[in-house]
């Protein structure tokens, strides 16, 4: 129980600003914060009116998910519909012989959550309220419904639906996905600029989902920073055009269904998954000024795509690792007219010294006239970067334009700078 700090006949707080004390009750659990109501009409109408708010059951604070829960309709009755600025939502805790008996209402309480705090006309809302006992199912057939929110991090939640529709937020510019599974067949948001897609979501396997978020700024998919294969599980997401995108990381990684396992160029093993009538991938990202793709050299839904000759018209970087070929890279160059700077990182060059490149291919002119730096990372010069540079220089690339580095082999080589 919260008691006063009194010195004499005086209150220690009282000289403590609002803003002060707003700042400890958000350091404070909830049940804790909720008790100082008995201070005084201060700390009640404080408490009240703070704009931070966390629904987070941790086995630790609370004995039982019942004496969670009844905080929780405490907290909502006293503070009615006052705004808040940040929300976060993880109602359960992995002890499962503790919440057993509420598998089966556990979503219904947390989208119950979820509408109070939009009525609150919450800014930034992070849920979180999967883990690996119980089903986490979040429908979000009808969307959700906010002219305030902004921000939006989902964790461990699985969608289903006919689509994941943000059109209905106005105002929601960052969406975060990490560990998600979807089965929905497109995401969609007007107003979408970030999107990231991280730490192993997974998609369908029968069909590819469709992101429309035409003013994306920067996308994120299946890449965390400094781990070079998070990947996905699943079909890759088809991505619509994106007019406004500046920077995007992709990284296909084993779990992605897009592979083959003879590693041909034609396309045409039937063992192969990925082969679609349209471009997958690198059409949505062909106005990005700031690339980096990764993938695991049998994962080629980056080589199918550029089989459709997509133009690179606002790219100046560009980052790659092993899994392009000879003629692959040919492509990239030729149809990246002010292309700045080029990355190559290698740990196995195994997949370019088997490949093969036309003559013609080879012929077709270069018109990346604005490329200045060629950085190779690689653990030694083998035969596959003397074909690189064979290559570079048949390009038009001069030696003094190309720098390499050593690519040691530790744990930090699977982090891509």
């Amino acid at each position: 129980m919260a008691k006063k700090v009194v010195v004499g006949d005086k209150n220690r707080f009282d000289d403590l600003p609002d803003d002060l004390l707003r700042r400890i009750l958000y350091f404070l659990p909830g049940d804790d914060a909720m008790q100082t109501c008995v201070l005084d009409t201060r700390w009640r109408e404080i408490w009240r009116r703070t704009t931070r708010l966390s629904f987070v059951y941790d086995g630790w604070s609370f004995p039982t998910c019942e004496r969670f829960h009844q905080l929780v309709k405490l907290i909502i009755q006293l503070r009615e519909n006052s705004p808040l600025t940040y929300c976060q939502i993880n109602p359960f805790t992995d002890d499962v012989e503790n919440c057993i008996r509420f598998a089966r209402t556990r979503f219904t309480r947390t989208e119950q959550l979820m509408e109070y705090v939009l009525e609150c006309r919450v800014e930034q809302l992070v849920v979180c309220p999967g883990d690996n006992y119980h089903d986490k199912t979040l429908s979000l057939q009808y969307g959700l419904i906010s002219r305030y929110l902004r921000t939006i991090d989902f964790e461990l939640v699985d969608f289903e639906g006919s689509s994941l529709d943000f059109s209905d937020c106005p105002a929601l510019e960052e969406l975060t996905m990490r560990g998600c599974n979807f089965y929905v067949c497109r995401i969609v948001s007007e107003s979408l600029k970030h999107l990231r897609l991280i730490e192993f979501c997974s998609f369908p396997e029968e069909y590819r989902i469709q992101i429309y978020a035409p003013r994306l700024i920067s996308l994120r998919l299946g890449s965390l920073d400094g781990i070079a294969f998070d990947g996905f599980r699943g079909l890759t997401p088809l991505l619509e055009k994106m007019p406004l995108l500046e920077t995007a990381f992709v990284t296909i990684a084993d779990m992605c269904s897009d592979s083959c396992g003879s590693k041909r160029e034609d396309f045409n093993d039937p063992s192969c998954t990925c082969c679609d009538d349209e471009c997958v991938l690198l059409n949505g990202l062909s106005n990005a000024v700031h690339l980096k793709l990764t993938a695991e050299p049998e994962m080629f839904i980056y080589r199918w795509d550029l089989a459709w000759c997509p133009i690179f018209g606002k790219l100046k970087t560009l980052v790659l690792n092993e899994w392009f070929t000879a003629t692959d890279l040919v492509c990239i160059l030729q149809h990246s007219p002010v292309l700045k700077k080029l990355t190559l990182q290698f740990d196995n060059t195994e997949n370019f010294v088997g490949a093969t490149i036309s003559q013609k291919t080879i012929e077709q002119p270069i018109v990346c006239a604005c490329l200045l730096v060629v950085e190779i990372a690689c653990r030694e010069v083998d035969q596959g970067v003397r074909k690189i540079l064979k290559i570079l220089s048949i390009c038009g690339i001069h030696d003094k334009q190309i720098s390499i580095k050593n690519r040691r082999w530790h744990w930090d080589s699977m982090m891509f700078l």
